[in-house]
């Protein structure tokens, strides 16, 4: 049962992606995106979305829009109902493609960036190395990973923050010649 934590939605239940591939990110890491980033009124994008409880956190925390990407059929349709039971479908873009695919071809700049690519899988880097291309010049991006893996930083883009929650860690990132 996943369950939003914060904002108009609170305590409202949202569907679980019919997968056991599926991993969460946790209600407390939920938690700390909300309190630490500033989503009224922003255009969000959540990359391998999941079951896209992260948006809709955003979505309930005053975000203007966001679009979802993830490759999973059962996914997507998962979040084709949360949304539609959170009568938002107004604000949300889906798309069905590859992380990788939608960063090299997406034109569409983003006041935030969320990503939480599956753990282990080796996409992590893949992914980090394109996500300056769709962020706004004062945007952030959100990435979420294991503690295992090893984040390589391109050289345009910095760490402002960093928080740990056992096996993961939350980086935030701005370009480089942002303040």
């Amino acid at each position: 049962m996943l369950r939003i934590e914060t904002g108009i939605f609170k305590n409202r239940v949202l569907e679980m992606v019919p997968d056991k591939r599926t991993r969460y990110t946790p209600n407390k890491v939920r938690m700390a995106l909300v309190s630490s980033l500033d989503v009224k009124n922003k255009i969000i994008l959540d990359l391998c979305a999941g079951s896209g409880i992260v948006g809709f956190e955003f979505l309930s925390n005053g975000a203007k829009e966001v679009h979802f990407v993830e490759t999973s059929p059962k996914a997507i349709k998962t979040i084709k109902e949360n949304a539609k039971k959170l009568n938002v479908e107004n604000k949300i873009k889906l798309f069905k493609v590859d992380a990788r695919i939608f960063l090299r071809t997406s034109l569409i700049k983003y006041d935030i960036v969320f990503t939480d690519p599956p753990f282990g899988l080796g996409i992590l880097n893949e992914i980090v190395v394109k996500l300056d291309k769709i962020i706004s010049e004062e945007g952030i991006i959100v990435i979420e990973h294991s503690k295992r893996e090893t984040l390589n930083i391109p050289d345009n883009l910095k760490i402002v923050k960093s928080k740990k929650f056992g096996e993961i860690i939350i980086d935030f990132l701005k370009l480089k010649n942002i303040p």
